[in-house]
């Protein structure tokens, strides 16, 4: 008759208890012929190392591989895991000024988009003259090339006195009469000067340089800036009749609708950092913030509104943004002062366009205006100091889980 399950279940059971205790046979001892003296012993024995083990596997874990511990690979110690655990170990907590100054920036966007519709408003209701909006603007925009042009040129110069200490240096040095233990400190030096003066190399360099011209790069570089705004302002004057009739059959409605939508997208791509690498192209806020005007200047009345309204569009969405960034590297007051003007300017601008008044409106509008930027950057900068205390980035000795994504299987 075959034996049952139940007699193998009592089997295991008995083998296992008698490996786990020493007292008990093992089943090799119904097999050991030795003398009892000898089964005594190998029982002594085995008792031993079951003891030492015991006493192993208290002792310390180590998370290393390369000796043999009791614990088996995927043991977890409880009492160390959390020991060196860390949260949050790179983060800088937030200052509220420093949060408030780098605000200026986005304030200073908004407050040029909200003139630029004011303007576009007043425009529309023939309040003020095209002509003078864009006066002013490209006056503005002249001052503004101007001081442009002079930092370039004080960034020119520094390169230029750097390269030359570079050069005066590597002439002073000998080249056969010197040790090298002498020459090593100056060949450092020239090392340390050749790094300053490549990292203060201008970022606008003109790709129009002639080497065979006879004027200077940098006149040459103003007569390139001279064509690109002549040809412009033709490009505009030939366009605006085309731009005039382009949405003809396009109710205002939709019209308003879609120039809001694209005014936000500017808004909302714009780069607002300080470097000239961004995570998203300025192309997509440069290129909504124009579309914009021109599906807005197709409502004006005569090509003269379309030409203006076009032209001080590309000079507030695409040349001011360029003096704003490089203003703000050159002169910490000025940008202040920048955006002091652009608030008080947007404030009693919009004020008075909604109100329909004239200089009254304009001064409760500045002061109004203020206040509400103010506390608007105020409690944004509170708000997100606030939200710094639900970051829960946790560290510790273990090692990241990072999925390798494969693009096909070989």
């Amino acid at each position: 008759m075959p034996p049952s399950s139940s007699t193998f279940a009592d089997a295991h059971a008995t083998a296992k208890s008698s490996a786990l205790n020493p007292n008990y046979l093992a089943p090799e001892d119904a097999y050991y012929h030795g003398s009892p003296a000898e089964a005594a012993l190998s029982a002594r024995k085995r008792k031993e190392r079951v003891h030492n083990a015991s006493h192993r596997r208290k002792g310390h874990y180590k998370k290393l591989l390369w000796f043999k511990q009791p614990f088996p690979d995927n043991y977890t110690d409880e009492k160390t895991f959390l020991d060196h655990l860390q949260r949050n170990p790179r983060m800088e907590p937030y200052e509220f000024w420093s949060l408030m100054a780098n605000s200026t920036v986005i304030v200073q966007h908004v407050a040029s988009v909200a003139i630029f519709c004011c303007s576009f408003t007043a425009i529309f209701q023939e309040r003020v003259s095209p002509s003078s909006v864009v006066s002013w603007a490209s006056f503005c925009t002249f001052m503004a090339w101007l001081l442009w042009d002079y930092w370039m040129g004080q960034e020119e110069s520094e390169v230029a006195q750097s390269k030359a200490k570079v050069k005066d240096v590597q002439d002073e040095v000998p080249s056969t009469s010197l040790s090298a233990s002498s020459i090593e400190p100056q060949s450092s030096q020239t090392n340390e000067l050749t790094f300053a003066s490549s990292s203060d190399t201008p970022t606008h360099q003109s790709p129009y340089i002639d080497p065979n011209s006879s004027l200077s790069p940098k006149n040459q570089q103003r007569l390139a800036t001279a064509k690109s705004a002549l040809l412009i302002y033709a490009a505009l004057l030939g366009l605006s009749p085309i731009l005039k009739s382009l949405t003809k059959s396009t109710t205002s409605d939709s019209i308003w609708a879609i120039s809001t939508w694209l005014l936000c997208m500017n808004v909302a791509f714009f780069d607002y950092g300080t470097s000239n690498g961004s995570h998203l192209p300025a192309s997509i806020s440069t290129n909504s913030a124009l579309m914009a005007s021109t599906v807005l200047a197709s409502r004006l009345p005569s090509t003269t509104h379309v030409f203006s309204l076009t032209l001080f569009s590309i000079e507030i969405f695409g040349l001011f943004p360029i003096f704003r960034r490089q203003l703000r590297a050159k002169s910490w007051y000025g940008h202040l002062a920048l955006t002091i003007f652009l608030v008080t300017t947007a404030g009693g601008a919009l004020f008075a366009t909604l109100t329909g008044g004239h200089r009254g409106a304009w001064i409760a509008g500045i002061i109004l205006g203020s206040l509400v930027t103010f506390l608007c950057m105020g409690s944004c900068c509170w708000w997100l100091i606030s939200l710094q205390k639900y970051k829960n980035e946790l560290h510790g000795p273990w090692d990241p889980a990072r999925p390798v994504i494969r693009r096909r299987w070989d």
